[in-house]
Order: C-alpha cells, then structure tokens, then sequence
C-alpha cells in the first residue's frame, strides 16, 4: 500500500474543514440549511457585487505531522525503565510484545472472551486459577489441597507479580540469611538420596563422633581445627582410618547442614517436625520437596542436580529466577511461540538461505531481564515494588521488544504433532515370585511439534511424555493386571478443553475415587475430586487435547471417528514424565501442556465452545456404607476449525512378543505365595502372558490358609 497523503490523514482533514468554514463568514457549526434559507430569493446586488477569491494553497510547513493517536498507549520498557509509549493495537507489526503484569492473567486457555468487545462466555476455573495464582486458599477442596502442596507453579499455576513480591520481600527481611554458609553445597559434587529415616540419624550420628574424635586429634597436635592435621605425625593406625572415614564422609554431611541451615532459616521445616542435623531424615526429605516446588524443581526432594543448583543460589537469587521465570512464562504465552532450545535444526527461507531454528524461549528471557532491569536481586526487587497496586480487578498492560521471528510464523500455521512411543514392552513385567522384571528402557518416549512450511516439516520443540503400561484394574471386585495401550497410528485433535474433567470407568477402584477421612476406626469417605477434576491435581491435568480417529474422504475432507480414550494432557504427577507409564494417555508437565495448547489455539482457527454439561454419577460401597459420587460440569472446549494431525510412532519393541497382551492377567497374591485366580486356583504367568496351573504352595496350606483366598 502506498504511503497515505497527509492532505488525506484525518488530522489534515480536520484542518480543512475548519478552513472552509472560516470562509462561509460564520462562527457556528453548519448542520445544513434553515427554513428561510431554503424559501428567501437571494438578492441580485448580492449575487453581482460578490465575488469569491479562490482557497489559497496550504503552505507545506504548517501542515500537521503529528502522529495519529494511539488507539491503545502502553509503556514501553527499555534498559530497565520506561521511556516512551506505544501502541499496543500495532505492537505486533512493530516488533513489540504486549504482557500483561497485572493480578488477573491468566493463560489463554482460562480466558472467557478474545476482546473486550465480546461478550464473555464463563469459564468455570478461571476464578479458581487466579485465587490459587494469588496465593489465596478458596473454602473448597481446591484451597485443601493447595494448602499442603503450598507452591504451585510447578503443577502450572503460575504465581502473580503481586504473590513473588511478597515472597520477596519477606525473604529480604530474613536477618539469618546473612549467616548462611552456602560454599560447601557449592563444592559438593555427590548425590545424596533418602532412603529412611533411621539411615539418616545413623549418618548423621555417626558422623558427629568422627568430628569429636578429629577435635580431639587437633587439639592434640596443637592444631588450629581439622582441616589443619598433620597427616604425618599420625602414628595410630585407628586415627588414621578415622582421619581417612572422616574426609570421605564430611562433604556429604556438611552439604546436608548447609542446606538444613538455609531450609530452617527460610521456614522449609514448618510443620515437619524436628530434623537431625547433618543426615538427610524424613523432614529433611520433605523439606527439600516443599523448596523443589516453589522453585519449579522437578526433583526427588534428595539433594543432587537441578535441587542442588537452586540451593547453592542466595534465597534473593532463588527469587530473582522465579520473577524472570514467570515474566519470561508470560512473554512466551503473549508472543505465541513455542521454541525453547530443545530442538537443534534448520530451515531455508524463500530464497534458500539457511537459518537455525532458534530458541525463542532463551531470547524472551534476555529480554525481559534487560528490559525490566532484573539482573541483580535487589534490582528485580526494584522493579517489582516501583509497580504499586496492581489491583487484583484490572490489566497492567506494558510492551517489551519482540525477538524476530522465524521465516515459517504465518497467519494460519500449518501445525502437526509427532509422538515418538520410544522403547516399547509387551511382555508381562513380573516373574514367578511377583517381583519385577528387566526391562531397560534407552530410548523415552518424547512429543514433537512441527510446522510445515515452504515445502520443509520443520521441528519447533520436543516434550518428554509418557505411554502406556501394565495398570491396575478392578473386575468384579478383584484387582488384576491389565495391559494399557497407547495404540500407534494417525489421529487427530479436534477438540482442546481446559480444566478437563474425567469420568471414571466402571473398572476404576473405589480407593481411587473416595478418600477416607476421620481416624484409623471411625473411616469416612468423601470424593476425591481432584483426581476427575476440574484440578490442576486432576487425571488429565490443566488440559487435555483428545485424540480422535479419522478417515479421509475423495475431497481431502476428513470424517471424524469416535473417542478412544487416549489424551494428550498436563500432569501433577510431575516425576512420571518419561519415567513411568500411563493408563495409556501421553502426559506432559502442566505448564508444558499449558503452553503447548495455547500455542496452537493462539495459531489455529478455532471457535469457543464453552463449559461442558455433564451429568455424572457414581455409587459406591465402602465398609458398608454407600457413598456417591456426581459431576455436573465438564470442562472448558476450544474446537478447532480444521484438526490438528498427530502420528503416534510405533516405536521401538523390544523384547519377543510384538503385540500387548490383551487378557487381564491375576495380581501376585503375597498372602499365598502365587498368582491366584478367583477360583481359588494358583497359576504361573510366563513372560508371554501364559497362564499354568501349579499346585498351591505347601506352606501356605501348612500355615492353614484356605486355596481360595482373595487377592488383597
């Protein structure tokens, strides 16, 4: 489009109209003729003695160059300050992001309209994610539960602006942060796991006396502590495998005091009673889980990895990284991109040249850093406290650069999802004493977006994600094995829901489904809604996209099937991603689901479905008692105009069997020592899933177990 005239821009117009109206002789506005205007002859003299000189011609310098006004101003924030305004309705094309710091973001996918201008369609766990992202504890079993897990962003409900503020603050206003000795968490290089809590006062008792027996030894050499004994002018061989147990051992422990040191100090042990210091006990254990959660750690609670690299950070950096992590969380979401560095890959432009697929994630992240000046603790502080009341009833919309975006970022982006299953066994995982077999697992299975474009399939990311395996399953009130397949093939998302809500099958247990309440004796059960949802706790996670078969008509149309079950959804079980098997579905982190599916609503055609109407309702009987179970609301459906194609990859079978066993297979019964039907028959399983019947075993008829006895 050529460049518009300023004689045509509406600020010129305007100019001209009030010129010409200075002609017509008159001060008023004109709203069209009077009625003696309209019936009084003009007079004749009037008519020959008039005359009208022409407009003369605007002179160039006077025109108006101002810029038009800004439909939505948003300050703009460089170098750490904000200098300027931009337009929010032209950020995109100017190569700006607009996020929104206020209390009331949410991701897309909670969201209830896509303007201002549109009447919102309610979406039934918005509230409850932005109660939960504010830190607030609703009067339901949502605020129950998140009372104890405390820390959700790593179940991917993001904390507000307002929430790390004052984690931040509070953690400024520690005074024993300044007695934390962190050096010997930064020097351990070891693993320390936890394995009870007797082995960890055994440690830790231990340990004391050695350190008691090396004062003694320093104080007998006249030396200035420990770490100055003269190895030399040991003479006992006792003191020297002392010396020798003493060296091996004190990283370990002193690693285990330092992180207790700055857990104590920051409040970790609250609630979990007393600890033993310098051995890694129950509240130790449980303490490290609580400090992994809040700082989106995907561990154990041991110390080791990821955990230790958060611990040997000072409580204000562990702050600081959570600010830059939610901030670059919400770039990453208004930008609508999804590279995060986990692929490596080219592509080609229009004109051949080659480009990386680059990490969008990393470059957002420098961004906002140098944008909002967050590169020192104090200085994020700064930042946080120089936004004032940011309200929990409105936006705080502000603008950050734009990274620039890959070649192949279209209007509608031609998207599609590869499922690689990884190494996959069919054979039964349990031997002849009911304990597990060998299966080695070298390759996990992983979920992979692409985009094609210009004639390439080009690899965007790459998700660790989970398939099915052997589960539980009741039949007929008894609890067997049974073989959950994530079955290969082409499939489809045709539908996106957030907050899913799932519906148990009959085959559920009812320990699953119902929680007991009370004391050991006096048993009550209630729902356990956070397993069926809407919960970021729930089966299915934050949200789920369904997999649907399809046939593809002469036309290239395609003719959905039916639902098979199978989702693509977040998980709170956050240690089973590419560890442990599903019921069949393909799990994904929450936040990772979270984004993944709001990248490609934000990129897709799709039409906003709404809340689902439900009715749900399971009875239950339970020590004799009968209990329900009802569900009256679904959850919140994006329907995409044209679906999105998923290829699930058969994978790489090992093993000798190539196909899943499809008969359920009987639990080993500890009580009797053997696989036992309902019968009362004992039976062998092989690896093939063969059943044969074996004798019961003799002590268990000696010890005056009757045959038929029920799997516990």
């Amino acid at each position: 489009m050529p460049p518009i005239s300023p004689l045509r821009s509406p600020l010129a117009l305007a100019a001209i109209s009030i010129v010409v109206l200075s002609a017509c002789g008159t001060a008023d506005v004109w709203n069209g003729p009077t009625e003696t205007a309209a019936t009084a002859e003009p007079e004749p003299t009037t008519v020959a003695t008039t005359t009208q000189e022409p407009a003369p011609e605007p002179d160039p310098a006077t025109v108006d160059t101002r810029p038009p006004p800004m439909h939505q101003p948003v300050p703009l924030y460089e170098t750490g300050t904000t200098t300027r305004q931009i337009d929010a309705a032209t950020a995109r094309e100017n190569h700006y992001v607009v996020l929104d710091l206020g209390e009331e973001w949410t991701p897309y996918l909670f969201s209830e309209s896509d303007s201002a201008n549109e009447l919102p369609m309610p979406n039934a766990y918005r509230a409850t994610y932005l109660a939960l992202a504010r830190g607030e504890l609703p009067d339901d079993h949502h605020g129950e539960r998140a009372r104890d897990d405390k820390y959700l962003e790593l179940f991917g409900i993001m904390p507000t602006l307002g929430l790390l503020r004052s984690r931040f603050q509070h953690t400024r206003d520690l005074e024993c942060t300044a007695g934390l000795d962190l050096e010997p968490l930064r020097t351990f290089e070891g693993f320390i796991t936890y394995e009870s809590r007797e082995e960890g006062r055994n440690f830790a008792r231990r340990f004391r006396v050695l350190e008691n027996q090396m004062n003694d030894l320093a104080r007998a050499q006249g030396a200035e502590d420990i770490a100055h004994i003269d190895a030399t002018r040991i003479r006992s061989e006792r003191e020297r495998r002392q010396l020798g147990e003493y060296q091996r051992v004190a990283p370990r422990a002193f690693a285990i005091r330092a992180a207790q040191a700055r857990l104590d100090c920051e409040g970790y042990f609250e609630g979990k009673g007393e600890y033993v210091t310098g051995g890694l006990d129950w509240p130790t254990h449980e303490a490290l889980a609580e400090f992994e959660r809040r700082h989106r750690v995907y561990g154990w609670g041991f110390l080791g990895r990821e955990t230790l690299e958060m611990l040997r950070r000072s409580p204000m950096e562990g702050d600081q990284e959570a600010v830059i992590r939610v901030l670059t969380e919400r770039a990453m979401h208004a930008a609508g991109v999804l590279e995060d560095g986990s692929v490596t890959g080219t592509y080609r432009d229009t004109a051949g040249e080659e480009h990386d697929v680059p990490n969008l994630e990393a470059q957002l992240r420098a961004i906002v850093i140098e944008s909002f000046g967050l590169e020192t603790p104090e200085s994020t502080l700064a930042f946080l406290e120089s936004l004032g009341d940011l309200g929990a009833d409105r936006a705080r919309l502000v603008a950050i650069p734009m990274p620039t975006l890959p070649h192949y970022y279209t209007a509608d982006m031609d998207l599609s999802v590869e499922i690689d299953r990884g190494d996959v066994w069919y054979e039964f995982p349990y031997d002849e004493r009911g304990a597990e077999r060998g299966q080695p697992v070298e390759r996990r299975p992983h979920l992979s977006v692409f985009t094609t474009w210009n004639g390439q399939r080009i690899r965007l990311s790459r998700f660790g994600t989970t398939i099915g395996g052997w589960r539980s399953e009741q039949i007929e009130d008894r609890i067997w094995w049974r073989y959950k397949n994530s079955p290969p093939g082409p499939v489809v998302w045709h539908q996106i829901v957030a907050a899913p809500v799932w519906l148990p099958p009959e085959s559920t247990p009812a320990r699953d489904l119902f929680r007991r309440t009370g004391r050991r004796g006096r048993e009550a059960y209630r729902p356990n809604y956070h397993e069926t949802g809407p919960s970021y706790a729930s089966a299915y996670g934050l949200v789920a996209a369904y997999h649907i078969g399809y046939r593809e008509r002469e036309d290239g149309t395609l003719r959905l099937g039916g639902d098979d079950g199978i989702r693509t959804h977040g998980s709170v079980d956050y240690m089973s991603i590419m560890r442990r098997h599903s019921h069949g579905c393909h799990r994904l982190h929450n936040h990772v689901a979270v984004r993944l599916m709001s990248f490609m609503l934000a990129h897709r055609p799709h039409t906003r479905v709404g809340q689902q109407a439900i009715a749900f309702r399971r009875d239950v009987e339970i020590d004799g008692n009968n209990y329900a179970m009802e569900i009256n609301q679904g959850g919140y459906v994006y329907q995409l105009a044209e679906p999105i194609h998923v290829e699930v990859l058969e994978g790489r079978i090992r093993g000798d069997r190539a196909r899943p066993i499809e008969e359920p297979l009987p639990r080993f019964d500890t009580t009797v020592g053997a696989y036992m039907l309902p019968d009362g028959g004992a039976v062998a399983i092989s690896r093939m899933g063969e059943m044969t019947p074996i004798p019961v075993p003799t002590a268990t008829l000696d010890a005056g177990v009757p045959a038929a006895v029920a799997t516990p």
